[in-house]
């Protein structure tokens, strides 16, 4: 495989200037063999390649399995959708999908709007706020609590939890952190299977009373309704709140596409696609090679671990034009792989969507000038990038 490049995604000058690395990848060594045995794979062909192939990639389902400690927060790794292959994968996406139907999502737009004007209006009681804190973490939260019927009283926890048990995922992740997700995760499966009891004999129009509903049908055993719920909680959330951080970092760094944006607001929806692919919120994900394989003439053999890099797919030269220069004009921008692909393409993604959407237009319409006022602290992790803290100073629109 050569020697070119000694590589250690898990390192903290890796973790910490990731893109920089990609960017080297991708010119000289974009299949690159890790200290440990495993592949990362970097350019778009590639990872579009193990996404989509069911035959030739599979989830590392027993790999995950082996970083996490016996107990509720290993049974959601079991029992995560994201993390399964068909036909168990398949079974959970069916009962998922009506959660998603286009009719529920058109519903959304409403609270969506409602939710937004609510936030901003706090934001105008001051002049200084913390981004993530006070818009971008809330706004998906709430809307994913009222799609899933959690009284809003309750919400309050679900980001706490998530964020806990998201750490605990990340393969450079310690055994403290380990610890508290399998605190987080026990107190949340707690929690959503008392809700799904009541839904049993009393069922409404969310997504939990839409999962036990389902459960017969696709064979969902009770506790795997919890898991579905667990998953949609957590996946309905972080990446949305980190597409919402990241996508008003960038514009703030780039004062031009942010004057262009507010003059073009029929940009929004290409803009949305854009920074899902300048700055994803999932920066890799994980496959298994199922089979001998080749990339580029490398052999790779059957049981390797495949790290697939989405954030160096999004900036291939060989599929996007000066592809670290944020443009949200650029015509392809939604070719960006940070929703994953085929089969697996995520479930939520239309949800997220409308909600940048929306998100962005409210943003650009009615807060008048926004900047940082010093720089964010970003999350320190290989996998879920954003930022935990991203404090700005505005003006709101006359």
């Amino acid at each position: 495989m050569g020697e070119a490049l000694r590589v250690d995604p898990t390192s903290f000058e890796f973790r910490h200037n990731s893109i920089a690395m990609y960017q080297r990848l991708l010119r000289e060594q974009p299949v690159c063999e890790l200290e440990n045995g495993s592949v990362l794979l970097c350019r778009h062909a590639d990872v579009s390649r193990a996404l989509t192939d069911l035959d030739a990639f599979r989830r590392p389902y027993e790999w995950s399995m082996a970083n996490k400690p016996e107990g509720p927060f290993r049974e959601f790794g079991r029992n995560n959708m994201i993390a399964m292959n068909p036909p168990d994968n398949t079974r959970y996406r069916r009962a998922m999908a009506r959660a998603f139907a286009p009719r529920r999502i058109a519903q959304m737009t409403t609270d969506i709007q409602t939710t937004c004007d609510m936030l901003i209006d706090r934001m105008a009681e001051t002049s200084e706020c913390d981004f993530i804190r006070d818009f971008a973490l809330p706004l998906p939260v709430a809307i994913i609590c009222q799609m899933l019927g959690i009284p809003i009283e309750d919400q309050h926890h679900f980001a706490e939890w998530s964020a806990t048990i998201l750490a605990g995922m990340e393969i450079s992740s310690s055994a403290t952190e380990k610890a508290a997700a399998e605190t987080a995760t026990t107190a949340l499966f707690d929690y959503l299977a008392a809700i799904a009891e009541t839904r049993r004999k009393d069922a409404g129009d969310d997504l939990i009373s839409t999962l036990v509903e389902a459960a017969d049908a696709e064979k969902l055993r009770r506790d795997e309704v919890v898991w579905g719920a667990i998953t949609l909680l957590i996946a309905g959330h972080e990446t949305t709140t980190h597409l919402l951080g990241n996508g008003m970092l960038a514009l703030i760094r780039n004062p031009d596409q942010m004057q262009l944006l507010r003059a073009r607001p029929d940009l929004t929806q290409n803009a949305v696609e854009e920074f899902l692919r300048y700055d994803p919120s999932v920066y890799v994900l994980f496959r298994e090679a199922a089979t001998d394989v080749t990339f580029d003439s490398v052999p790779i053999s059957k049981g390797t671990l495949l790290v697939l890099s989405l954030a160096a797919a999004n900036r291939d030269p060989l599929v996007f034009t000066d592809p670290d220069r944020l443009d949200i004009t650029r015509p392809n921008a939604k070719a960006h792989l940070s929703f994953g692909a085929g089969f697996h393409l995520c479930l939520g993604q239309a949800v997220a969507r409308v909600e940048a959407r929306i998100a962005f237009e409210t943003l650009l319409r009615r807060v008048g000038s926004i900047g940082l006022i010093h720089e964010p602290t970003p999350r320190d992790g290989l996998m879920f990038k954003g930022n935990h803290t991203m404090p700005v100073s505005y003006r709101m629109a006359a």
